[in-house]
């Protein structure tokens, strides 16, 4: 018996990637302005990037998301509460790629979304073993430690 298809839905990373955002074009000089309004607005956002090169259930009617660039998408939050979840809830993943994703800031930094911080919850170490020079010495081809919990 043939049965058709169902077309999958797509995502929101999907659709944005179908709208055409960004124009390549010649370079616009933007001169100083006030933007403090703008800049009060953004600290309730994140800005995500998809670290692959080709929604988060229960927030799409508390969340909007818009295109920045060709890999980045903002995504702008109605209350701090939902904002702190996505914050904290991580490390996030999107069609099974891991994704960055940082709280909007003005000036952000060479190492914005281009870290991902997670939890690594080590078993089993002998106790006459458990240090931090020990954990340090079996996570370090994972990245830097940051901080060691209790």
């Amino acid at each position: 018996m043939f049965r058709p298809k169902k077309k999958k839905a797509h995502s929101l990373m999907e659709e944005l990637k179908e709208l055409d955002l960004i124009e390549d074009g010649a370079p616009v000089d933007i001169p100083d302005l006030e933007n403090e309004d703008l800049i009060e607005k953004s600290n309730m956002s994140v800005v995500v990037r998809c670290l692959n090169p080709t929604v988060h259930k229960g927030l799409e009617d508390r969340v909007r998301g818009r295109g920045v660039d060709a890999n980045r998408v903002q995504f702008i939050f109605d209350n701090e509460t939902d904002l702190n979840h996505v914050l904290t809830r991580g490390p996030w993943f999107v069609n099974g790629w891991i994704v960055a994703l940082d709280q909007w800031t003005p000036h952000p930094g060479p190492n914005f979304l281009n870290r991902i911080g997670f939890w690594i919850r080590l078993r089993g170490i002998p106790i006459h073993l458990l240090k931090e020079q020990t954990v340090d010495n079996i996570v370090r081809p994972l990245g830097k430690v940051e901080n060691h919990a209790k």
